[in-house]
This record gives C-alpha cells, structure tokens and sequence, in this order.
C-alpha cells in the first residue's frame, strides 16, 4: 500500500525544539547544487541556528543543465554552480569549510561508484571525527537518475551506525505510481520551516543559472519553473525515515531514568503535558465513568486528573519508584487502587468502561503492542471508551512511533469500534474509540 501525497503532507511533526537533539551533526548528500536547498534548506537553517554542524557534499556540479550555451560550456557552467552552491550554503548557515565537491559526471553518478571509493577517506574523516549523527540523502525513488543513484552509492559508504533520513524533489512533481513509498518502508515527518522561510527561498535563487535566465543563448536549458518550484514554496518539508522493526524498550531504560528523578518529563510543570492533560480530560465522551483503568500512570499526575470523572479507577504501573511517587501524590482520593505489574506479562483482571492508553505504546514492538492490545479489548465493556494518547516526533529510541501505535489499533481492531473523536497538535494525537 503506497502513501499519497495528501497523506505525506499530513505526516507527523518534527519537534522543532529538539531538532538539534534528535538529528544532531548532519551530512547533506546533494545531486546537484541547488537540491540542497530545495529539499533541505529550511531544515538546514534550523540546524544551523541551534549549533548543529551541517555538513553539505555536492556529488555533480551540475554542469550539464545548459548543453546548448556557448557562453557557458559545461567547465565554466560547473564552476559557476558551484559558486551559487556555495553562497546558498552561507545563507543557510553552513560554513565554506564545511562544503565538498565530489565531481562526479552530471547525468552520470551511476557509474561513479569508484570515484565514491577514492572519496572514502574524506568519507570516513567526517563521519567519525565530526560526530555525525544523521545522514540525508535524496529519495530513493525520486524520478532522477541522479538522485536515484546518489542514494544507492551513498547507501554503500555509510557506516551502520549512521541514521538516515530521505527527503524528496522530483517525486513531487513527476513522480509515477511507481515512485511513492509504501507504507511499510517508511515513517514521513514533516518539518515546520515558517521560520527560516525566506533564508530556504533566499538560498533557492542564489542559484541563478536555474532560476533565472541569465543563460541567454540555451533556450532549450533546464531552468526551475515556477511550477516546479511550488512543492518548495511552502511552510513545511518532508522527510521520511526508514521503517525499521525494533526490540521493545527494555526495562532498564525507565530504571536508569526513574533512579535519577520520579518526574523525567516534567509532568507536574510542562506546558505540554498541562495541554494535553486537559485535551485528554476534554476528549472524554462521558461525563462519569463507573470502572477505570489507566494503564502506565507513572507520577500519578493523569491519575489524579482521571480520578474526578469515575467512581472507582485502577493505576498500574512497573517501576515501583514512580508508583510510590503516584500513591503518595494520590493519597487522599479514596477512589484510586494502585498495583504493580509489567504491561508484556501482566494485565489486571476486571471488565472497565474506561480504559487510558497514555505516552505507553511506543516503548513496544508491533508483536507486543498487538498482544496488549488484544487485552485492552477483551477488558473493555460495550459502549466503553479507549482513549489513546501519544506523542507523535519521531524518537530513534522508541520502537514505534505514536502515529504507528494508533494505526495499528486502527488496522486491526477497529471493525468492532466507532470513532468517538481524534484531536492532533503539533506534538501528540488523542484517538477515542468506543466499544461496539
């Protein structure tokens, strides 16, 4: 099953805030100057601005754009563009140190594979001494020869270690059937560059030999219309990661976190979780609830919150640092039990008409969740409610993502549900479902 292009645009965010944290030093593998700036410029300057090293490598200088031009045959057109690569670069922040050239034959990076090798130690000296956590690179499908091929010679140089991100240019506008990801191939995000717009399109048009038509005597040259320039015209980028299938998040990652501090995420004071704390109250359908479970209630600040909307509600919890910390912030609601127990191999018995599913998904594989899942549903009451919460930025660390949770809840259990009501922000989604 393929993404469509409405469904890329409506992916999840990038938390901006911590698009340093998550992406850190980055290297851009660009076709040909100007691609960096379409498919990455505004992700390059939020880099840039929050002291991420943006490392930006050239494979082509692009110099066959104009074959015809006499004034700039494909030597001169070549240093040209490299020129124009450089100064979007410096708009967007990115050092002149900082900038490579490989090139490699415009049209032809398919059979420039040796020409990679012989780059190998310049390769291997920015990856491993310039701390690189993040390597972009063309879609892999992206109707280009040399963006096809970019990404399948860059695939064979990169260290295993290094996460990789794919962002897409022809894909948008000539991209067949053929070309779209699959939705089993892929995560896509997109990136809110309101912000930095003007420096992305500032560093489009530094490159003037295809923007503009200062190429005189090649009329047949490509030039970047502003019709193809229009996916890159917009407050937002589009990213994907791979799919991959991961482990599930192994006990000793909330140990480690809950031995330093009870509240990690700042619960009792983060603007984000007092939002969605009350967007997750809000959600509710009924006003009052007779049986609850919350399922993962860490600190208890939810559970006091859900407390106020059912007679009786039970919180659970594995980590007995954070449970204590919940009882103790709890102790005087009456309504409230507590008990221990991991969520793989333990679920508690009872039938509830309320069931809250908060930030717990995502620390699990698809094989796990479906099994939690499979519990969640044979526990919940007809006509009660499931509410799921989940912060939706990609986190390398996670074995899903949020979006990934709710779908495979919609996916598989669905049938037997009705939709009751879906709120997303820019980072998390509430999903509510009511039992048929």
């Amino acid at each position: 099953m393929k993404y469509t292009a409405e469904e890329l645009k409506n992916a999840p965010d990038f938390n901006k805030q911590k698009i340093a944290e998550d992406l850190g030093n980055c290297v851009i593998f660009s076709p040909h100057p100007d691609d960096e700036s379409l498919g990455c410029g505004g992700l390059i300057k939020s880099l840039t601005n929050s002291h991420s090293d943006v490392y930006v490598i050239f494979v082509t200088n692009g110099e066959k754009s104009h074959t015809n031009s006499r004034i700039y045959p494909p030597d001169i057109l070549g240093m040209l563009r490299q020129q124009e690569a450089m100064d979007a670069c410096k708009i967007l922040g990115v050092k002149n140190s900082n900038v490579y050239f490989l090139n490699c034959g415009d049209g032809n990076i398919k059979n420039s594979y040796n020409q990679f090798k012989r780059n190998a130690k310049l390769f291997n000296k920015i990856f491993s001494s310039k701390n690189i956590k993040t390597v972009l690179m063309p879609w892999r499908r992206d109707h280009h020869i040399d963006h096809i091929a970019t990404n399948e010679l860059v695939r064979k140089i990169l260290p295993e270690h290094i996460q990789t991100i794919e962002y897409p240019i022809w894909l948008w506008n000539k991209g067949i059937d053929s070309d779209w990801p699959e939705t089993d191939e892929i995560l896509p995000y997109k990136l809110n560059i309101e912000d930095v717009f003007s420096y992305k399109k500032r560093a489009i048009f530094q490159h003037r030999s295809q923007t503009t038509n200062l190429i005189k005597d090649d009329h047949n040259g490509f030039r970047l219309t502003s019709k193809l320039l229009k996916p890159f015209m917009g407050n937002y980028e589009y990213y994907f990661f791979p799919k991959l299938e991961k482990p599930n998040v192994p006990e000793e990652y909330f140990d480690k976190i809950y031995d330093q501090t009870d509240d990690p995420w700042n619960f009792e004071t983060s603007t984000y979780e007092k939002d969605k704390y009350e967007q997750t109250i809000k959600s509710l359908p009924n006003n009052y609830y007779n049986n609850a479970l919350e399922i993962g209630c860490s600190n208890g600040v939810l559970t006091k919150l859900i407390s106020t909307k059912c007679k009786k509600l039970l919180a659970f919890d594995h980590n007995q640092k954070v449970l204590n910390a919940a009882k103790s912030r709890c102790k005087e609601l009456k309504n409230i039990n507590f008990t221990i127990g991991d969520l793989k191999s333990y679920f508690p018995d009872g039938q509830y008409d309320l069931i809250i599913f908060s930030e717990v998904g995502y620390y699990f594989n698809k094989e796990t969740l479906l099994k939690i899942l499979s519990k969640i549903d044979r526990s919940l009451v007809i006509k009660g409610h499931f509410v799921m919460v989940h912060w939706t930025p990609y986190v390398a660390s996670y074995s899903l993502t949020g979006r990934e949770v709710h779908m495979i809840f919609d996916e598989n259990f669905s049938t037997n549900y009705r939709l009751r009501s879906m709120y997303r922000s820019e980072l998390y989604e509430i999903v509510v479902w009511e039992k048929r």
